[in-house]
């Protein structure tokens, strides 16, 4: 069993999903994210209303369950994006709606920082899990950028998941939140590298392919599984990084 812990299938094929679920992922999350110029809060607003409605849809037509994740990316949202945290509590009341995100930090501007600090309490006033990005550039300066408004707000560890980590980074992270590592050779890390993370450090690490329109390994997480088992990774901390942590990170 396996969970694909971040992905963007509203951009993906339908026969993408039907070879994940034939690949034995149970359940894909679907992130928000910015595939349309968000100029006004509207778009946002009919992006999240499709992921809730359409893609849980198109899983289950494929056989795969389909969750997701509702919040503002950091690489595009409208200015008058106050609107949207007011309007993600109701959002947040569905039940195919398992986290916020991905929102986190890309261009380290005032007012992205601004942006995830306002997601992060709400994640922290409604006990809902968060998934905060890192850019592929200058992501040390922005995960010590992260980690100190985590400090701020005082967000407990067990709703944070600290997305595209890398060998460069790992370190950096000195609390117990779950650390996301995104298997995409094309722009984040290759199988073999995830797995020599998990194999080298103890962390509450969770996988997945972050699926979208650039190119991506719809068989991420079972290639990097099979790398493990193959390359002696400890069985508890493969079933860990691609299904149990994902599962309560989740509360799947």
């Amino acid at each position: 069993m396996m969970i694909d812990a971040h992905t963007h299938l509203d951009v993906r094929s339908f026969e993408d999903l039907e070879k994940m679920a034939l690949s034995g992922i149970e359940t894909i999350i679907t992130c928000a994210h910015d595939p349309y110029k968000m100029s006004v809060p509207e778009v946002y607003l009919d992006h999240w209303d499709r992921l809730i409605n359409l893609e849980v849809k198109r899983g289950k037509m494929a056989g795969v369950e389909v969750k997701v994740a509702v919040g503002v990316h950091p690489m595009g949202y409208p200015k008058n994006w106050e609107v949207l945290i007011k309007k993600l509590p109701e959002f947040l009341e569905n039940e195919n709606v398992v986290a916020i995100g991905e929102t986190g930090l890309h261009y380290l501007t005032e007012d992205e920082k601004n942006l995830l600090r306002e997601q992060l309490i709400l994640a922290k006033d409604y006990n809902m899990p968060i998934i905060v990005h890192t850019p592929e550039k200058n992501k040390k300066e922005a995960l010590i950028e992260i980690l100190k408004i985590l400090d701020e707000v005082k967000i407990k560890d067990d709703l944070v998941m600290i997305d595209h980590i890398n060998k460069e980074t790992v370190d950096l992270i000195d609390r117990n939140v779950y650390v996301g590592l995104t298997v995409q050779p094309s722009m984040k890390i290759s199988h073999e590298e995830a797995a020599e993370i998990i194999k080298n450090y103890n962390k509450r690490f969770i996988l997945s392919s972050d699926l979208g329109s650039l190119k991506a390994d719809i068989y991420a997480l079972p290639r990097t599984k099979l790398y493990m088992k193959k390359n002696g990774v400890e069985e508890e901390k493969i079933i860990d990084s691609v299904y149990k942590n994902a599962k309560e990170f989740y509360r799947l």
